[in-house]
């Protein structure tokens, strides 16, 4: 099932060149367990920052992302650990394979970071493979493997520990449009499927993609607004 994620008075900032550059100002957001959003917004709007934080990846200046009821960056450094393995899974625009290891080891990852039994692990990472049209290629490395093949793979390994949360940042933008149509349809279907409602929150600039999702926020000036 999928978390509740309540996004509050949002702000990060940077030091660049003596200058304080203002990413975000304030934002706000929520979002219900299961629910699906499109993020989009001009490029350098602060969009894969906010992913960043609301992942723990980052901290923000100020303002607080509960998930769940938890305040993200008051936990523990162990239990962000633990919040980033198994509540959360990225999907990036570059896979960020590791390229000595096969497809099934690439994704048994996560699994095996858990401290998993290595045989479960493997078994959770194959049928995740297969439901992504992997089964075939569960042995390669990603070297052998095309741009959508690598993406499946990627998708895949966010799936494996089932995460409550799923943030996507450009998952097709490296891809042909046929391949991104198909790619973007299959992360929907294992998220959001019947029995599969993951709280999804996907950065695109794809208007056509976007409009796949049931709702769609604008990044402007640092702050949020629901978008037709």
């Amino acid at each position: 099932m999928g978390v509740r994620l309540e996004i509050t008075d949002l702000s990060r900032s940077f030091r660049k060149g003596g200058q304080t550059i203002e990413v975000l100002r304030g934002a706000s957001l929520s979002a219900e367990p299961g629910e699906a959003l499109a993020l989009v917004g001009q490029s350098g709007s602060g969009k894969s920052t906010f992913l960043q934080i609301v992942g723990g990846l980052e901290p923000p200046t100020s303002g607080q992302v509960r998930v769940d009821g938890r305040v993200v960056h008051q936990l523990s450094t162990a239990a962000l650990d633990h919040f980033r393995n198994h509540t959360v899974g990225f999907v990036f625009q570059f896979h960020h394979l590791l390229p000595d290891h096969s497809a099934l080891d690439n994704v048994a990852m996560p699994a095996l970071i858990a401290r998993m039994d290595r045989n479960t692990a493997r078994t959770r990472a194959r049928t995740r493979l297969e439901q992504v049209g992997m089964a075939h290629r569960l042995e390669h490395r990603p070297g052998e493997l095309s741009g959508g093949e690598q993406q499946r793979v990627a998708i895949a390994r966010a799936l494996v520990m089932n995460p409550g949360l799923l943030l996507a940042d450009e998952p097709t933008g490296n891809l042909d449009p046929t391949t991104a149509s198909e790619v973007f349809e299959l992360l929907l279907s294992l998220t959001l499927g019947e029995g599969n409602r993951t709280t999804v929150v996907l950065v695109t600039h794809s208007r056509e993609l976007a409009s796949r999702l049931p709702r769609r926020v604008r990044l402007t000036e640092g702050r949020f607004e629901e978008a037709a």
